[in-house]
This record gives structure tokens, sequence and C-alpha cells, in this order.
């Protein structure tokens, strides 16, 4: 009996060692996923839309809350969004930011994007907002300062 605990205690110690091994057989590596670039045309909305993508999977609820209630988005429409493929949560946010910001519905702006989004959320920004007019940069910095502030996130 004595015999076999100690068998058993040295298979134990052993098993943390073995774990830290390199497997036999290379794994493939994983491709790199690529770096989100929401591409406004303003590199602080750019870097606030990248900082979404870490903070909506950790609060999902508060990050929709956020856009439904202050953005005036049905809360439905903004989960399903989000659940579209090649929609980060930054392009929700913005896509509904931009909206606000023009006094358009957000389908609006995401039929937009839908249609072309070949030149960024530039691209799709100065189409909606009309040729040689500003691009809403400074409605929507508010509009994310104000959702920052109510997560009690900070902005840099």
């Amino acid at each position: 009996m004595r015999r076999r605990a100690l068998v058993c205690a040295a298979a134990l110690l052993a098993m943390p060692a073995m774990a830290q091994q390199t497997p036999a057989q290379p794994q493939a590596a994983s491709a790199p996923s690529p770096i989100y670039t929401p591409d406004t045309g303003d590199a602080w909305i750019d870097a606030r839309l990248r900082d979404l993508g870490a903070y909506a999977p950790r609060y999902p609820d508060a990050f929709v809350d956020e856009i439904a209630r202050y953005l005036d988005v049905p809360r439905a429409y903004v989960v399903a969004l989000g659940q579209q493929p090649n929609w980060a949560p930054g392009d929700v946010y913005y896509a509904c930011a931009l909206a606000k910001a023009l006094a358009q519905p957000c389908r609006a702006v995401v039929r937009a994007r839908a249609q072309d989004a070949s030149d960024g959320w530039q691209g799709v920004a100065q189409r909606l907002a009309g040729k040689g007019k500003p691009l809403p940069h400074r409605a929507v910095r508010t509009l994310l300062r104000t959702s920052y502030a109510h997560w009690a996130r900070p902005l840099d």
C-alpha cells in the first residue's frame, strides 16, 4: 500500500512538468485576427471605437443600453446589428452615433454602409453628410465622451 502511494505521489508530481512540455507535434498556428480599423477620418474617434471592442464583450448590456437609450435606437436592432458578420462593436456605435449627429435613423446609416463600405466610415459619413459638407466629428466625439462618462470608463 505504501509503495502504491509513493508511485501515485511521484506521478502527481511529474504531471505539472509534463503539462509544461511542448507537444511532440507542432500545432498549426492560428492566423492573427485582423486589426479593427474604423477609418472615420478622425484618429481620436478611431481609437475610442477600437476600445469599444474590448468594452462591449465585457459589458454587453451596458453597451447595448447606452446605444438604445442615448442614441435613440431600438434595443433589439442594436443587438441584431451586433450579431451581424463584419460589424464590430465600434461599427455599431459609430453607425448609431453618426445617425444621431446627422439627424437620420440608424437604419439609414447601416444601409449606406451595406451599399458601399469601400472607403470606410469616412466615405459613408461623407456621402450621408453631403458633398462638400463637413463630417460631424465634433458631434460624434461629444456622444462618445458622454457614453464613456456613463460607463465611468477613462477616455485615454
